[in-house]
């Protein structure tokens, strides 16, 4: 199996999307990472992962109230990607993430 923890900020209110007799909910997470360069200067890197919940009607519709722009959270879940087209016409990726299991840290 192959799994991902997440401990970010949601960069965006959460949308609710329906998909059959399900509701997707999806929502972008910051991650941001501290580290050194070879000459021991702070470097600070902030990388996004799309990610997206599978819910029923009712449960989408609560979850969606506390998945706010600012709110921290911890997520488990499985990776995936997905492609997508740039503005400037290149066809680039961006990792996505199924979640699995979410706590509100804030």
């Amino acid at each position: 199996m192959l799994k991902l923890i997440l401990n970010g900020t949601v960069g965006k209110d959460a949308e609710v999307k329906e998909v059959g007799q399900r509701k997707a909910i999806n929502f972008d997470v910051a991650v941001s990472m501290d580290y050194k360069d070879t000459e021991g200067k702070k470097i600070e890197r902030t990388e996004w992962v799309r990610a997206v919940i599978w819910k029923s009607d009712k449960q989408s519709t609560k979850v969606s109230e506390f998945l706010k722009k600012g709110q921290k959270v911890l997520i488990e879940g499985i990776p995936g990607s997905e492609g997508f087209q740039a503005k400037d016409g290149q066809v680039k990726s961006s990792l996505l993430v199924n979640v699995k299991d979410l706590e509100f840290l804030n």
